[in-house]
């Protein structure tokens, strides 16, 4: 009676595994429930692809977190959520505390009194480098040892070029962090950005800086500095 029914099982088995595979979808056995609440299924992922992930750039070899759409693309660390990472002017959930400034408030009134102002130029000699219409990027980080630009960014803008001797300010309302106290000693960094790509840094684009005390007046910012 065993040897029937192990027959009989050995038949089955061996019917399954000859039978021939549809073609079309999968069987509903391989189909897995949707993680959000999008209603829609999701097609379980090949072996050794390590699940769903949120990174469009998964199996390029590109690394990281695989919730950063950024990860391993070398444009900078910093935490994975952070919409500037990579221009180069830090995290911007940065503790502000560190730079020996107030804890931000987001419900304080900006202070109009807080800015820098002036006027962004082309170094003698660079004005074949520059043309209207292009990015340019400004930067304003607290001044560290030696007047050099130090930690992350207080406040950020996006101008576009329009010809030597071009106005710009910043106040306040360009802080990375809402509420932050734009004061004491800064150094404001402008870059004339080819491709208008914040993300990218590339031969050609030209910089400047310079080292304020905030609030500050009519201040020359000149863009001397061609990237090699």
């Amino acid at each position: 009676m065993r040897c029937v029914i192990a027959a009989s099982c050995l038949g089955v088995l061996a019917a399954a595994g000859c039978s021939k595979k549809q073609d079309g979808l999968p069987p509903a056995t391989e189909w897995q429930a949707a993680s959000d609440d999008d209603g829609v299924p999701r097609l379980a992922p090949p072996p050794g692809m390590g699940g769903r992930t949120r990174n469009p750039h998964g199996g390029l070899g590109t690394g990281g977190d695989p919730a950063d759409p950024h990860a391993g693309l070398d444009i900078g660390g910093g935490d994975p959520s952070d919409p500037h990472a990579g221009l180069d002017i830090g995290g911007g959930g940065v503790d502000v505390t560190k730079l020996g400034l107030a804890a931000p408030d987001p419900d304080r009134p900006i202070d109009p009194t807080r800015r820098i102002a002036g006027t962004l130029k082309i170094a003698t000699g660079l004005a074949d480098r520059v043309s209207p219409g292009t990015a340019v990027f400004l930067v304003v980080k607290r001044a560290g040892a030696g007047g050099a630009p130090s930690g992350s960014a207080l406040a950020v803008d996006k101008l576009t070029w329009t010809g030597n001797g071009m106005a710009f300010e910043l106040t306040e309302a360009q802080a990375m962090v809402a509420g932050t106290d734009l004061t004491g000693d800064v150094v404001v960094t402008a870059r004339y950005d080819q491709d208008s790509d914040a993300l990218t840094k590339q031969p050609g684009d030209v910089t400047g800086q310079v080292a304020v005390k905030i609030p500050a007046d009519k201040v020359q910012l000149t863009l001397d500095t061609v990237l090699p």
